[in-house]
């Protein structure tokens, strides 16, 4: 009876003490983990805010080859969901991107099972000297008496190793996506190009008068829109729709791209959007056309056919930079 008793007030105490413990021990933690990333950061953004390049590099994918997920919303975008279901190891819940900006990214993560837990994921982007800094936290409560978890083992020791092998996954899955998407020395950018209009005034000009051509129709599309106040949507453009090398003829347009329907008097105005591929472009116009090259053996090796035409955004204004190795030309190819 005697031993009885003292295993009694031993128990006693430990619950004292166990209870204790819950109402002291924090329950709430921060977790953070990063890599740094040689790449473009909008290259190293896109992999990690769209949930179809996510599920490629995530942790968990690994430790369930058979998970089954569902991408709801508009992926990439504030609204978008993730959600899956898995073995033991990965549970099942749903993870919603809730903010989005230049440097961080926000999402809600509730879990199901194998337990019930609402946490705050994040991402945050930094530049660096040496790339992009992707920083992987989490902002997470242990409700009471969960908490008393932590003295045995911490969040940094469950998930941190988690986080570390997915954002060297990260890092390999941006490096292979810029060496595939390489050609000719260019990155290949595949962009879903939102609708814009072209004021522009189309004609079949010879190589030799397409300056010309240039500097005549910019300035007077750009004094109808300024007149009309219509909302500009980037750069003076031109928009090639055949090149003819034997006659030393181009089906082309100079444009104006505004951001709403309109009817322009004396100019046509054309909408375009949709799939695209695009290449930054430093340096003078007449040295463009390896980059061009570079767009036709990377639609050839994967299959992609013109959609009509070709746009040359010019960014830089050549009066104001007379150095050509800083002129920035964006080339985008509509394809199908």
């Amino acid at each position: 009876m005697k031993i009885l008793k003292v295993i009694g007030i031993i128990l006693a105490i430990v619950i004292v003490i166990a209870v204790i413990l819950v109402m002291v021990l924090p329950t709430k933690y921060n977790l953070e983990r990063s890599v740094i990333i040689d790449a473009p950061k909008n290259i190293v953004v896109d992999q990690v805010v769209k949930f179809e390049n996510f599920v490629k590099w995530s942790p968990w994918s690994e430790l369930d080859p058979n998970i089954t997920y569902e991408i709801t919303g508009t992926d990439g975008e504030v609204g978008s969901a993730y959600s899956w279901s898995g073995n033991d190891s990965v549970g099942t819940g749903s993870l919603s991107t809730i903010s989005i900006t230049d440097s961080r990214i926000e999402q809600k993560l509730d879990f199901t099972a194998p337990w019930e837990a609402h946490d705050l994921t994040y991402y945050e982007f930094e530049e660096t000297p040496e790339g992009i800094e992707v920083i992987w936290g989490m902002d997470g409560n242990l409700e009471r008496p969960m908490n008393l978890m932590g003295l045995f083992m911490s969040m940094e020791d469950m998930i941190g190793p988690q986080y570390d092998r997915g954002l060297q996954s990260l890092k390999n899955q941006v490096t292979a996506f810029i060496k595939n998407h390489t050609k000719r020395g260019y990155f290949i950018n595949e962009i879903d190009m939102k609708p814009k209009y072209y004021v522009l005034k189309r004609a079949s000009v010879k190589f030799g008068d397409i300056q010309n051509f240039y500097a005549t129709n910019f300035e007077a599309i750009m004094k109808k829109v300024q007149l009309l106040e219509l909302p500009l949507a980037g750069a003076p453009s031109g928009l090639m729709y055949t090149w003819d090398m034997e006659n030393n003829m181009a089906d082309m347009a100079a444009g104006i791209p505004i951001s709403e329907q309109a009817d322009v008097n004396g100019f046509d105005v054309i909408e375009v959007g949709g799939k695209s591929l695009q290449i930054q472009y430093y340096g003078s116009y007449a040295g463009s056309a390896e980059a061009h090259y570079a767009m036709d053996d990377y639609m050839k090796e994967n299959g992609q056919e013109l959609n009509e035409v070709v746009i040359e955004e010019y960014i830089t204004d050549p009066i104001n930079e007379p150095d050509t190795s800083k002129w920035l030309t964006n080339i985008y190819y509509m394809v199908r």
